[in-house]
């Protein structure tokens, strides 16, 4: 008797496992349109970064760039601070200030490039097409918030962001920390869209 019990319970419980999976995943509850314009910059975000690491590493081949360890250091006395995300990182995902702080991040580096063209004549055209790109970015940014009813926050530059102290003493070096800086804000970006988009 308490093996026909045993099979019955074995059978309910496959029946049950069987029954939901094969029943389909529940759909997102996002907006569609905001779902589409994730994915679609997210793509945008990786290709960036790529054109960023193969400008760093262009910077390796011409300069004598020290060890992680001597970039870290050098990081710190040349305060060069990573760009605010934080509210990327809430749950749930703060919409309205995470795109913001991600456009004003990209506006801190636009100001970034902008000076290391002129310090390092030789990478400009590469800094030219990076540009070019964050502005594409921080404009679909902006558009969505605008067409999602968000509050678009601008921030004026400062004179820190366009005329960074660090890259007067350290120039080379001060411009491949920016470089690398920019590409883990990248990767964070991207996090931040994915997350916002679950």
């Amino acid at each position: 008797m308490s093996s026909v019990r045993s099979v019955l319970s074995l059978l309910t419980i496959a029946l049950l496992w069987a029954m939901s999976a094969s029943a389909p995943l529940p759909e997102s509850s996002g907006d569609p349109e905001l779902l589409q314009f994730v994915q679609k910059n997210r793509e945008f975000v990786l290709r960036i970064k790529q054109d960023v690491s193969r400008i760093r590493k262009l910077m390796l081949k011409q300069f004598k760039i020290g060890s992680d360890n001597e970039l870290m250091l050098m990081q710190e006395m040349l305060g060069i601070s990573q760009v605010d995300l934080s509210l990327c990182r809430t749950e749930p995902c703060d919409l309205t200030g995470c795109f913001n702080q991600i456009r004003t991040g990209l506006h801190t580096y636009q100001g970034y490039f902008s000076r290391i063209k002129e310090i390092l004549p030789d990478f400009a055209g590469h800094i030219d097409g990076l540009q070019a790109d964050v502005t594409n970015l921080s404009s679909n940014l902006q558009q969505q918030m605008q067409e999602s009813g968000l509050t678009v926050v601008d921030y004026p530059q400062t004179e820190s962001q366009a005329n960074p102290s660090f890259l007067e003493s350290e120039r080379e070096i001060g411009s491949y920390l920016v470089l690398r800086n920019f590409e883990r804000f990248l990767e964070m970006t991207f996090r931040a869209l994915r997350h916002c988009s679950s």
